[in-house]
C-alpha cells in the first residue's frame, strides 16, 4: 500500500510540474505577445463633430425606451448611457455636490430639497433645460399608466406624490415652482427628512430630467 501510495504521490507531483511548464510556456508567449501592441493610448487632439458608430452584442433587441425612470432593459441602458447626464456630480464618498448640470439645496427645517438647472445646460436640440424637465419625470414615475417600475415608498414620502400615484389628484403639490414652469428651480417638499439625502442613489427624488416640450403630447400610456 505504501508503494502505490507513494508512485500516486509521484505521478501527482510530475503532473504539477508538466503543468507548471506548460503555464510557464504560456506565460512567455503571452509577453511576446503583449510587446507587440502598445502599452499606453496615445494622446491626441479629440475631434469636433462627427458620428461614433457603436456596436453592442446582445441575443435580444434592445426596446428602445430611452428613459432612466421607465426602462428596465440593461441593453437600452448602455445604449443611452452616452446622452442620459445625470443632473449631479458627486465626490468620492457619493455626496452630491454643485458642479453638476444642477445645484442641490436641502433645508432640514423646512423639509425641502431644492434642485436648481445651470443656465445654458441644454437639451440636443438647444432648448434650455427648465424646472417643468426636472419635475416631469416624478409624474413619469407615479402615473399609474406608465407602469413603472421605479416608483417607491421612498419617492412616496413626497408631499402630494401618494395621491397623485393614487389618482386622487392632477398634480404633485409637493413639488412647486418658485419661478414658474420655464423657470430653472423647483422644491421638493417631504413629509420627512432621511438620512442619506445628501448622497446620490438614495432614492427619495430623481436625479435626471425629461424633455417635456418633445414628451407633452404623448399620453403616459404611450411612452412605452
Amino acid at each position: 500500500m505504501k508503494a502505490i501510495k507513494f508512485i500516486s504521490t509521484t505521478g501527482l507531483l510530475i503532473g504539477a510540474a508538466l503543468s507548471l511548464t506548460a503555464c510557464g510556456q504560456n506565460n512567455k508567449n503571452a509577453a511576446k505577445t503583449a510587446n507587440k501592441f502598445p502599452e499606453q493610448t496615445p494622446q491626441k487632439t479629440a475631434k469636433q463633430g462627427g458620428t461614433l458608430t457603436y456596436a453592442i452584442e446582445t441575443d435580444t433587441p434592445f426596446k428602445g425606451i430611452f428613459d432612466s425612470q421607465l426602462s428596465v432593459d440593461q441593453v437600452d441602458s448602455d445604449v443611452m448611457q452616452f446622452g442620459n447626464e445625470a443632473l449631479f456630480d458627486t465626490d468620492n464618498q457619493y455626496n452630491i455636490t454643485n458642479k453638476g448640470p444642477a445645484t442641490f439645496k436641502l433645508d432640514k427645517k423646512a423639509k425641502t430639497v431644492t434642485i436648481t438647472v445651470k443656465k445654458g445646460v441644454k437639451w440636443s436640440d438647444g432648448k434650455q433645460v427648465v424646472a417643468k424637465d426636472l419635475e416631469y419625470p416624478y409624474e413619469m414615475t407615479a402615473n399609474k399608466a406608465t407602469n413603472s417600475l421605479r416608483y417607491s415608498d421612498s419617492l412616496a414620502n413626497i408631499v402630494g406624490m401618494k395621491a397623485y400615484h393614487n389618482g386622487k389628484a392632477k398634480t404633485i403639490s409637493g413639488i412647486t415652482y418658485p419661478d414658474g414652469e420655464n423657470g430653472r428651480t423647483i422644491v421638493i417638499h417631504f413629509l420627512a427628512m432621511k438620512p442619506g439625502m445628501l448622497q446620490s442613489g438614495n432614492d427619495y427624488f430623481i436625479e435626471t430630467a425629461a424633455p417635456y416640450h418633445y414628451l407633452k403630447d404623448v399620453p403616459f400610456s404611450k411612452l412605452v
